[in-house]
């Protein structure tokens, strides 16, 4: 199987998890975000889940990260 090079990539670390952010082309050279968490547990295995969100998805993504984040953000005060 060969994969399709990132466009764009950036990752966040926090202990034993990495989630990474990839920008990616579909099949027909359209962009999408593929979210990689790849997190290690306490006897060493090894775990990766995948999420896509597609060039049509992006706005509402954001949208609903934006709301999560202000809801924490107001939350925390």
């Amino acid at each position: 199987m060969e994969f399709a090079p990132s466009l764009f990539s950036t990752r966040v670390s926090s202990g034993r998890r990495t989630i990474f952010f990839d920008v990616k082309n579909t099949k027909d050279q359209k962009p999408y975000l593929k979210i990689t968490e790849s997190s290690i547990s306490k006897d060493g295995e090894k775990k990766k889940t995948y999420m896509a969100v597609f060039e049509n998805e992006m706005n509402d993504f954001k949208q609903a990260v934006e709301q999560v984040m202000g809801f924490v953000n107001q939350s925390a005060k």
